[in-house]
Order: C-alpha cells, then structure tokens, then sequence
C-alpha cells in the first residue's frame, strides 16, 4: 500500500497538469482571441486601403476629364478671342483705314445692285479725320442713286454698324440730302429712284 507522501506526491502533481492544462486552454483562447481581432483589423484596413484606392482613382479620373474638358473649353476661348479680336479691328481700326472702308462699300454697292433694283454709288469724298477725346473720327461724303428699298437697306447697314457679328466698320450718319425721280427699268416698270447725298461720320480708334 502506497505510502501518505507518495499520494500526496501525487495528487500536487496531478494538481500541477490540470493546472498547466488550463493556462494552457486560456492562453490558446486567448491567442486565438487576439489573432481573430488583428484579423478582423487587418481585414477592415484593407477594406478601408481598398476604398480609398478606389476613391482616388475616381479622383484622377474625374481630374483627366476636367482637364480636357479645360483644355477644349481653353482652346475654344482661345479661338472665340481671336475672333472678337478680329472682328474688333474691323469695327474699330486703328488707323482711318480709308481703303478698307472703300472696299466694304463697293461690295455693299455690288450686293445690292440688280437689273431690277439700282444702287450705284457716284462718288466718295474722304475727309480730313478729326481727332476726339478717345477715338477719332473720319468724315465720308458719298452720292449715291438708290430704289426705295436699297435706300432702306442703305439705312440699316449704317445704323447697324459696329456690330461684331455683321463686321461692318462703326458709322453713323450726320447729315442725309434726298431727291425723287421716276425712272423705268428693262421690263418698262416705273419705280421711284432716290438721288441722296449723305455725310457719314466712320470711327476709328
């Protein structure tokens, strides 16, 4: 029969394992516990990497469109600018541009002009241009031989010069002389012929 120290011996030990065997349970759980939440971590992380990726791939996109959508808006701007520079000039010129400003009422005169419907333009008297406090101004006096509805015409190419858009020098008339004949063009028609003098102030800078 065993001895009172050898069961006692042997009861601490068993004491001993039981206790090993359940330092070793908490420390398994506790392991795998810390493994699950760095997991968990890491997984959320790379969730949030990954979004972000996404979101600043977004971002360079969004930014390649803007810019190309800048550099065509810029390059339409830049061609609308030569534009209106263009037509600026021609409104409003820097020198008196006299000869410039004879062309332009040659073919007006040739616009109009039909067997049926006369516009001639007789003769153009270029004056001396008298400076003014920010632009100066050149007088023109011109005769002309109208119908009615190219003196209409006449009057409206005038009075809407200085648009960019119609490209027609800056004008206005100071003074206009009318006389009324009847004349009958090739078909024998009778229709009323308008003689005018007129004196035209054109602005130039």
């Amino acid at each position: 029969m065993p001895n009172l120290s050898y069961l006692i011996a042997a009861k601490r030990e068993d004491t001993q394992v039981k206790s090993y065997a359940v330092l070793c349970g908490v420390l398994l759980i506790a392991f795998g516990t810390f493994t699950y939440m760095k997991w968990q971590e890491y997984s959320l992380m790379n969730t949030v990497v990954d979004k972000n990726k996404a979101y600043i791939a977004a971002l360079q996109e969004e930014g390649s469109n803007e810019k190309a959508s800048f550099d065509t808006k810029k390059t339409a701007i830049n061609e609308l600018k030569t534009e209106i520079e263009s037509s600026f000039v021609e409104v409003f010129p820097s020198t008196d541009s006299y000869t410039e400003l004879t062309r332009k009422f040659d073919k007006f005169e040739q616009d109009l002009a039909t067997k049926d419907s006369v516009f001639e333009i007789s003769n153009i008297e270029y004056q001396t241009p008298a400076v003014k406090d920010g632009y100066s101004i050149l007088p023109v006096r011109m005769s002309i031989r109208s119908s009615q509805p190219n003196f209409e015409k006449f009057l409206h190419y005038v009075e809407s010069s200085g648009s960019l858009a119609g490209k027609v020098r800056l004008m206005d008339i100071s003074s206009i002389r009318l006389n009324f004949e009847k004349s009958n063009d090739l078909s024998g028609k009778t229709e009323e012929v308008i003689n005018f003098s007129v004196q035209i102030n054109a602005y130039f800078q």
